[in-house]
């Protein structure tokens, strides 16, 4: 029998992983918004930034026999939930994530994250995986946690990564009662 102490981890518990994660407090004032309106402080990430978060994502979980981040959508899921419910605190982490991917990037190969090979790429982020999960970095923590989640929510991750199957098993709309016995309400 499995250790009790063990956490599994399932949808429900991943959302609200997310919504406390970027900022619980600010999701509420989401809905208090006029219909359209944009984010006083605009875009959290630039355009460099995003290109960083695409390739550090795409690294985290990579194409291989199904799509891997980018194709998701995790870069647009994580930049939506930053820009539209991140907290300033939950918006600095991120950013201060990317920044130091690309510090390690240049310290290392003198040269951007995007600009290197994938291999060259890897071996970034294997590093800079290993000195923060060895700290226990919560920002770190936090945004993997977001690139789990936003990949494994959206269509790609839930139908092709995991099967997704709406009613499991075979749908049979008339049985007779003998074929199942007593009804449960399990």
């Amino acid at each position: 029998m499995p250790d009790s102490s063990n956490q599994k981890l399932n949808r429900r518990a991943l959302l609200l992983g997310a919504v406390l994660l970027v900022g619980g407090a600010a999701a509420l004032t989401r809905f208090s918004r006029k219909s359209g309106a944009a984010n006083a402080a605009g875009p959290a990430l630039t355009a460099e930034q995003f290109a960083l978060l695409e390739q550090v994502c795409e690294v985290i979980i990579p194409t291989t026999d199904t799509p891997g981040a980018i194709v998701a959508g995790v870069p647009v899921f994580i930049r939506q939930m930053i820009d539209e419910w991140g907290s300033e605190d939950s918006r600095a982490e991120l950013i201060g994530v990317l920044e130091a991917v690309e510090k390690l990037a240049w310290s290392r190969f003198g040269a951007a994250y995007v600009e290197l090979p994938p291999e060259r790429r890897f071996e970034v982020l294997n590093a800079f995986d290993s000195q923060r999960l060895a700290t226990q970095d919560p920002a770190y923590r936090k945004f993997k946690h977001l690139v789990l989640i936003g990949y494994y929510q959206s269509e790609v991750g839930a139908t092709q990564e995991w099967r997704f199957e709406l009613v499991p098993g075979a749908w049979r709309s008339c049985v007779p009662l003998s074929e199942i016995g007593r009804a449960s309400a399990v």
